[in-house]
């Protein structure tokens, strides 16, 4: 039985989750007892904060609700030493079919098989997250600007 500690360290792992997914699905919200542990998001997300990490129980408990719902389903683990303010550097995971999917549905299937990457990955001027030059960031929807060729 986990002990108090870590109760409220996965219920308050839960809540940080749930805040920074607001910033895309503002009504992103703590499911706890609802079956998903945030409600509120057009996805099914594990969340997860412990001392050791039972991926193959993880993986199960996911599909046991996505198979239901169809909903595309991902663990979020907050790692030991990771604090409060580290939420974005929280890691997931999800199936290869599923990220394969998601990669499709984001066009990467369509990039040019010999292109560059190394000239090719920028950072987005808007969010500074990483981006393909000429492509619109999927982070923040902005476009880059600078018309050199991939």
């Amino acid at each position: 039985m986990p002990s108090q500690h870590r109760k409220h360290r996965g219920y308050a792992t839960e809540r940080l989750v749930a805040s920074y997914l607001q910033q895309w699905w503002p009504h992103a919200s703590v499911g706890r007892g609802q079956g998903k542990d945030v409600l509120g998001v057009p996805f099914d997300v594990e969340i997860k904060s412990r001392n050791s990490l039972d991926i193959k129980g993880t993986l199960r408990q996911i599909k046991a609700r996505t198979s239901k719902s169809g909903d595309l389903g991902f663990a979020c683990f907050r790692l030991n030493g990771q604090g409060m303010a580290s939420v974005e550097e929280f890691v997931c995971m999800l199936t290869l079919s599923d990220l394969v999917e998601l990669l499709r549905k984001a066009d990467y299937h369509k990039l040019p098989s010999d292109i560059d990457w190394e000239a090719a990955s920028i950072r987005c001027t808007s969010c500074g997250n990483w981006m393909i030059k000429n492509w619109k960031c999927k982070a923040c929807g902005k476009e880059k600007t600078d018309n050199a060729n991939v």
